[in-house]
């Protein structure tokens, strides 16, 4: 199974040999190992060259034809390759090189992972066991305390791994590798321009359309379906295009048949004639555990993902999974509403990383310092959302599904979309109107079925303004973590 891993790569100096990385690259003095699944697309002249590993399109254009010979011959520094980024859409890296200046880049979400170790000798992968083994570190003490402050399915905070000298490559960042560090690039250098749900929706569509119609010409679509909002924009664009696709709801061990996230797929499914599968969780076999432990470190991951990804591949496995996890982070503020901005501190965010380390807290602060001194004005609720949430937790549900060669794609992972979400109202956002406004323009019908309805006043009440919903966060916080800390003992 892990021969058919995809997304996976090892970038290093001199000869190296990995058994699940065959295919062998030369980037100017690096060698780049990946897997025979995932396309690697190169251009070079004179002193400069580029690179670009995965599925990467311009969401302008509408194309993904020549873009490293676009980036390679238009661009003579890294600040014009991250604002040529910007207009990218997809699951990548991209590497960049200019003299003996070399660069590497995630994109909007580093949806492929990007260890790196920058103050040991150059060494970058997709994988954080492959350098942590080649390399024969060993765990830090304190910052193992931080990864073993919160349950394994959950991300550390910021960029650090259970390792010192090992980094996660964060959203908004590239690695210079020459001067062997992380930078910051900037968004919004001013306070972004809110615009309204219209305007916005206008303009990011034809660029999600883009993404998606490219997705479909070279993959069979399926569709995840729930009784939410996220999955039924995804929904609504797959209506309005053009091709094949079909959905599928997973009923986990804790659903009934009275479930919303079971009843209300099945009702959509039925009102509009589309190809509906009902599947449960498959049973994870010794013998995949053992290798995925050994491909990963076995505490490196969580299994409940591990199952769910395996039960993806096994009934969809012939076909790309397409997810809307970006619009449910950044298009309804699903970790902050609308709080207000002075409440953006460390001690909130422990509460939606659920960590219960102080360590953890240390960490949140030094990732707050680094955007402030950055200049960087996208609201920080935003950043925390894309960068420790999308970039570290989505980071880690995506490399499962990496492992298990399952293509798992998101059609709103282009910058040029998600910067044009934050300017939106929080108080707007945090009604789903983003949500209303896409499927309003792409298949209307779809707003005529009820979403999932809350199950509790309570829980309503807590959602209500900005200030209930953050007394709520962390009277949920300070519970979890008494239980978290009792299950422990």
């Amino acid at each position: 199974m892990i021969s058919e891993c995809i997304f996976s790569y090892l970038i290093t100096e001199g000869e190296i040999s990995v058994p699940e990385l065959p295919v062998k690259k030369e980037f100017g003095k690096y060698t780049v190992l990946t897997d025979e699944n995932t396309p690697f697309f190169s251009a070079s002249s004179g002193s400069r060259a580029c690179a670009i590993f995965g599925l990467a399109v311009d969401v302008i254009a509408g194309n993904s034809d020549d873009i490293a010979e676009k980036i390679m011959e238009s661009c003579e520094n890294i600040q014009a390759v991250v604002d040529y980024e910007k207009q990218l859409g997809g699951k990548y890296i991209l590497l960049f090189k200019n003299e003996e200046q070399y660069y590497v880049q995630g994109d909007a979400t580093c949806s492929i992972p990007v260890f790196y170790v920058a103050d040991d000798g150059f060494i970058c992968s997709s994988n954080y066991k492959y350098i942590f083994d080649k390399r024969k570190y060993c765990i830090d003490e304190e910052y193992l305390k931080i990864r073993e402050g919160g349950d394994v399915s959950q991300a550390m905070p910021y960029d650090i791994t259970p390792c010192r000298h090992i980094k996660q490559l964060i959203p908004n960042h590239y690695v210079d590798v020459s001067a062997r560090t992380a930078v910051r690039f900037v968004n919004s250098a001013a306070i972004q321009e809110e615009i309204s749900v219209d305007e916005a929706t206008a303009t990011v569509l034809p660029m999600i359309e883009n993404l998606l119609n490219y997705y479909r010409r070279n993959y069979k679509i399926y569709c995840p379906i729930t009784s939410g909002r996220d999955s039924r924009v995804v929904l609504s664009l797959l209506m309005k295009s053009e091709g094949e696709f079909s959905c599928y709801t997973i009923r986990h061990p804790e659903h009934s048949d009275r479930t919303q996230d079971i009843v209300v797929p099945v009702e959509i499914c039925d009102k509009l004639k589309i190809q509906h599968k009902l599947v449960k969780d498959v049973d994870v076999s010794d013998e995949l555990r053992g290798s995925v432990d050994k491909f990963l470190g076995k505490d490196n991951y969580s299994f409940r993902t591990l199952r769910i990804a395996k039960t993806v591949n096994e009934y969809f496995g012939d076909g790309a999974i397409i997810n809307g996890d970006i619009i449910g982070q950044v298009g309804k503020c699903s970790l902050h509403r609308d709080i207000p901005s002075v409440f953006a501190t460390p001690s909130y965010f422990l509460c939606k990383l659920h960590n219960y380390s102080s360590g953890a807290r240390r960490q949140l602060k030094l990732w707050l310092k680094e955007i402030k001194s950055s200049g960087e004005k996208v609201n920080t609720f935003d950043l925390f959302s894309i960068e420790n949430r999308m970039g570290r937790w989505a980071g880690q549900e995506n490399l499962l599904y990496n492992t298990v060669g399952q293509a798992y794609l998101n059609i709103f992972n282009s910058r040029s979309i998600i910067y044009v979400w934050t300017a939106v109202s929080r108080k707007k956002r945090k009604h789903s109107l983003l949500h209303s406004g896409l499927i309003k323009a792409t298949y209307s019908a779809l707003l005529d079925i009820q979403f999932e309805k809350e199950e509790s006043i309570v829980f309503r009440l807590s959602k209500a303004m900005g200030v209930t919903y953050l007394l709520s966060s962390y009277a949920k916080f300070y519970i979890e973590k008494m239980k978290f800390k009792k299950e422990r003992k």
